[in-house]
Parts: structure tokens; sequence; C-alpha cells
């Protein structure tokens, strides 16, 4: 991919000149591997502080409510996450806010409005939301809930006017905390990674690979089946981004999938069993959903087809200054752009259409006599036109 001088690299197009699906959407004329090394870097660094202030804050709540202990806490160590009412909203409320500074980052470092870090179309699908809902969200719901009945269903629910909150608070902030995991996870971070590398597809190979390492880093779980559920999510959540060009199916698959698994938790209150993510917490189990996960993939794309959501877009090629016709090696001289004829006929010749028809002239006959002036003869000294030629060749005085 080849860039304009770096001088003038602020006036290059900020969008794709080129059709590009999600993944490649930072392969701009605008765009420098810096930029996206640096976004990223700032994206971590300020999630980290601003995220850990929202996770202390949520602690200091756990344990003034009496709801986290001490040794709790020490147990961190192998983790065990002291999870609490306070931990757990905090944390939902921190990994929201992932979704502005992901849009910060990518308006300030790529030129890129918020509405693009989102999909390829500019902005947040609303209606194609709703088609993922049913698409992908109704079949992710049965299936997690097959194991979940098999073992004999929900366990009884503790219904107090606190579970109650805490329930309203779940699904009111758990959909932004999956939002904000999207954003980053499958957004600005594999974006950023996906452009450094020249080849679009290698690059978005890199950037799934590296933000799922991430997002796997992130959950901070001991126990490798874990570990692989994680990153396995996160390829297969990617995969759902790149084939309908947006974050709004992962969205779905992410909200519906942390739903079903926190309701439960804050029904009964249990939520020690929720931040247990120690050494043999995980089996292979978790991952069977996830190989059934990948037909939703195939699924999702032909429902995104036959709706006619777009996967790919050069939004950037409107920003393009109009061609003008240049000469070039043709003979023929310059071109019209996009007609093939030229703008201006070659020296030496005219336009078929410029040339008005020469009216013929009917030949002048004498009265009584059979000479002929064609309309082309020279016309002798005080002849004109509108006079008869003297008899006999010679000339009028």
């Amino acid at each position: 991919m080849t860039h304009p001088d770096r001088s003038a690299s602020h006036l290059a197009p900020a969008l794709p000149t080129q059709s590009q699906d999600y993944y490649g959407f930072l392969r701009t004329p605008r765009y420098r591997w810096w930029k996206g090394l640096l976004a990223v870097v700032l994206l971590i660094g300020g999630y980290l502080l601003i995220g850990g202030v929202a996770a202390v804050a949520g602690l200091v709540v756990d344990v003034a409510l009496g709801t986290v202990s001490t040794e709790q806490l020490l147990a961190a160590a192998n983790g065990t996450i002291p999870f609490g009412p306070g931990l757990f909203i905090g944390n939902n409320l921190g990994l929201a806010l992932l979704v502005p500074m992901a849009m910060v980052l990518g308006w300030g470092f790529f030129g890129q409005r918020p509405g693009w870090s989102a999909s390829v179309a500019g902005r947040f699908r609303w209606r194609w939301l709703l088609w993922c809902l049913l698409v992908i969200g109704v079949p992710w719901f049965v299936l997690l809930m097959v194991p979940t009945l098999a073992e004999g269903g929900f366990p009884a629910a503790v219904l107090t006017p606190s579970v109650w909150l805490m329930l309203g608070l779940t699904l009111l902030t758990t959909p932004l905390q999956c939002a904000g995991e999207e954003w980053a996870f499958r957004g600005l971070v594999p974006r950023s990674i996906a452009a450094m590398v020249p080849h679009p597809r290698i690059g978005a190979v890199v950037g799934v690979a590296v933000s799922s390492l991430l997002f796997m880093g992130a959950h901070a779980a001991a126990d490798p089946w874990l570990n692989a559920f994680y990153v396995c999510f996160g390829v297969l959540t990617s995969a759902l981004t790149w084939r309908t060009g947006g974050l709004e199916a992962s969205v779905v698959l992410h909200t519906v999938n942390n739903l079903t698994a926190l309701v439960p938790v804050v029904l009964t209150a249990d939520y020690a069993a929720l931040g247990d993510r120690s050494a043999g917490t995980g089996s292979p189990a978790v991952l069977v959903p996830l190989v059934i996960g990948v037909g939703l993939v195939f699924l999702a794309d032909r429902v995104r087809g036959w709706r006619g959501v777009a996967r790919t877009a050069a939004p950037g090629l409107a920003t393009l200054p109009t061609p003008v016709a240049t000469y070039g090696p043709s003979p023929e001289g310059p071109v019209l752009p996009g007609s093939g004829v030229p703008a201006v006929p070659p020296v030496g010749t005219a336009s078929v259409e410029s040339v008005e028809p020469v009216e013929e002239v009917e030949p002048i006959r004498s009265s009584g006599d059979s000479e002929i002036r064609e309309s082309g003869d020279t016309l002798g000294p005080y002849e004109h036109r509108d006079q008869p030629p003297a008899p006999g060749g010679q000339q009028r005085p």
C-alpha cells in the first residue's frame, strides 16, 4: 500500500478509498503504523487506569457492605476474584467506558468519526441489531440453556429488594460492558494491528490473534480451559464482525452469553462463583458451544446477504478530487473522465459533430447555351454569381 507525501498526510483521506471490510478500514492514505501502535497502548493504559479506579471503588463498597472479606481479597492472587455487587457493577461501568475511549482514539489518531468504529456504514445499525437478536441471540441462548436444564435448571432464587436492584443494574450495565469489550477487542485493537501488515488477509489474521490473546489476558483466568475458551470466543466474535461488516452481531452474542451466565448469579446472590477462575474450574465442555457457534457465523452471513447489509465499503472515494483530463501517451490527446472520448480533437482533425454540412450548389447553366460553369470555377473581373456567363466565354465589362 502506497502513501502520499508524509508532509501532507493530514490532507490525505481518512477513510478507505478502495473497498475494504471492517478489519481493513484503517488501510487509508492517512494511516501510519506508529499511530496504530500508540492507539492500542493508550487504549490499554486508559482502561487499566479508569477501569482500575472503577474496580477499586466497587471493592471499597463491597468491603463497606461486608459482601467481600479480607480473606477473599487475599485469595485473588490464586485467580479467585473477590466479586461482590460493588465490584460487579464497577467492573461493568469501567468496561463500558471502552466504547467512548475507542471512539475518541479512532477519531484523534485516524481521523475517522465515531460512527465508523461501529460498522462500515459509519453508524451502529440498529435494524440489523434486531435481526442479530433473532438469528444469533435466540439460538445462542437456547444452546447455553441446554446443559443448565439437563442438570436440573436454575437454583432457587432469593428475591429480596437488593436482589431486584442488582438484577435491574445487571440488565442495564451488562450490554454496555459487552459493547465496551467489543469496541476494544473486536474494533480498535485488531483494526490498528491489521493495518500495519501489508497484506490485508494476513493483517486481519494477525490483528484478530493478538486481540484475542489480549482478551484472554483481560479475564485473568488461571485455568487453561477457560483461557482456551476466551481465545476461541474472541476468534468467534471476530469472525462475526468480519462477515457482517460491523460490531452489532458480536455485541449480541457477547451480551446473550454474559446475561445467561450472570442472571442466575444475581438471583442467587452467589457472586463468589462468578469470580472463581482458578485452575480446575474449567473443562473441555466449555468449548462445545463455540464449535456449534461457528454455524451461527455462516447463518448470520447468509441473512446479511439476504437483507442487503453492507460488509465492505469505500467511503473515502467520495472525498477524492474530481479527475481532470490529462494528456497521456495516446496521440488522440486528453480523454474525458469515464467516457473514453477525447476531450480535445487532435491537431489537424475535426470532430464530426462540429462540422456543418455544406449545401450543395447546383451548376449554373447559360440560357441557350450548353456551357456549364461549376460552382467552384473562378469568377472573372466584374463578374457575379447572379449573372449568366457571357456568350463565347467573353468576360462582361
